[in-house]
This record gives C-alpha cells, structure tokens and sequence, in this order.
C-alpha cells in the first residue's frame, strides 16, 4: 500500500478560506492522491481540468474568486505518467466532492469507476447550484460506470480504503481512510483545508452547514488522537513536506 502526491495545479485565494481574516491571500495546492492497493490503482479527487491552463471560462462566477497557477505538464495525466502510470491503469476514481478543484480531471481518466456519495452526486445536479458555479456536471458526469453510496464504505472489502462521510462543506463531502504498513492515514479533502483550520475550527461561512462541518472536523480530530496521520485538504506547507514517492 502507498499513497503517493499529486499537485494538479494551485489556486490564489482570499486567505479567509483558510480560516484567514481575508486581508491576504492563500495559495492552495490542488492535490489528487494515488493509491497503490493489490487489487487496483484508485485515485482520490483529480485536480483541476486541463482547460484552466490557458482560460477560466469554464468557472463561471467562481473565476471571481480563484486565479489558477496550471502550466502545462501539471495536468493529471502527466503526473500520472511521471510515476508510471498510465490513465488506463487506473481502477477507482473516489471523490470527496465534486467542486471543480476536486473532478477537474476525471475526462483524463477514461475506464475507471466512479465512488462518491450519493447525496454528493445528487447535488451536483441541482439546477439553482449549478447556475452559481457550485457544481459543474461537465467535469464528473460523463459516463464513467459509478458507485453511488450511502454513509460509510470498504473500497475492497478488506479494511484498507475506506470512505467516511464528513459532510458540512458540501451536503455528500466524504474523506477516505486508508491503512498503510505505517499506520492509518485519512486524507481530509476539504473537511478540513490545513492544520489551523483545525487547530482554530475556523470554517469559512459559504459551505452546506458549517456547523456540521465542525462536528466532522472534530470527528476527524479525535481520529488523529487515536493515532491517525491526517493530510489535509489544501495545506500548503504539509503538502511540500510530503515525499515525492509517497507514503508507505
């Protein structure tokens, strides 16, 4: 088992995303995370879409508050190639939520399964949500074959990927546990964006429910108490300590 890093672009953003006071900005990196299991190649999130390289146009109004940093070569199927894998390769595509930062790649990834939650997948749907750029179905809903779920579910039904519901920042968010040789490790996705986001529960106010998203952020707290390593969604400085080979 390994999780290896992914940085499918960064974003420029109000500091107060990050739990900030909205005087500066915050640069994000976009990660999607590559899982080795025995049985398949999964990937948690894909990034940014490839379009954004060169044009914003397919953001709508959240192009107001985000200005990509994409240069050609970042995009996920490249980074897939730097490690030796190939789009095809690639069994699961397991979404957090379907935000434009979090399926922007999934066109790259042609023949996997799609697993997410299927209040998420309803959301992405809603018409008022996809007129304010929440949810853009041309990145997710192309017809891959998909999972729809419900609350907690076992990958492989051998207890190393799981996902778990955290909802709040969206209605369906969910992170997704997996246990390496060295321990378990729960990659947050937006739950949680960086450590002082959780440090000071300072959750930016234009989620689904902020205080559900406290709840799961406390949640995935007392998981880390209890000996889980948490990667965040958005953190910049955990994310470049991370090793370019991944975790193990």
């Amino acid at each position: 088992m390994r999780i290896v890093p992914l940085e499918i672009g960064r974003l420029s953003s109000s500091d107060a995303l990050v739990g900030g006071d909205g005087s500066g900005s915050a640069a994000l990196p976009i990660p999607s995370w590559l899982i080795e299991h025995p049985d398949g190649l999964l990937l948690f999130d894909t990034g940014l879409h490839v379009e954004l390289q060169h044009s914003t146009d397919r953001l709508g109004r959240s192009a107001a508050t985000f200005d990509p940093d994409f240069p050609a070569g970042e995009e996920l199927s490249a980074r897939l190639a730097q490690h030796g894998v190939r789009p095809s390769d690639i069994t699961h595509m397991i979404f957090s939520h379907l935000h434009f930062d979090h399926c922007g790649g999934t066109a790259e990834i042609p023949d996997a399964r799609i697993v997410v939650q299927q209040s998420e997948w309803e959301s992405g749907h809603i018409p008022k949500l996809i007129e304010y750029s929440v949810y853009n179905p041309d990145d997710f809903d192309l017809g891959h074959d998909r999972q729809l779920i419900d609350g907690e579910h076992d990958v492989f039904a051998d207890g190393l990927v799981r996902c778990l519901p955290t909802p709040g920042h969206t209605k369906g968010h969910q992170s997704l546990m997996v246990e390496l040789a060295s321990g378990p490790v729960i990659l947050t996705g937006d739950c949680i964006y960086t450590e002082p986001m959780l440090d000071n529960m300072a959750v930016p106010s234009f989620g689904y429910d902020t205080e559900l998203q406290k709840d799961s952020m406390r949640a995935l707290a007392s998981m880390r108490d209890d000996g889980c390593r948490l990667l965040f969604g958005h953190d910049e400085h955990q994310f470049r300590a991370l090793p370019a080979g991944g975790l193990m």
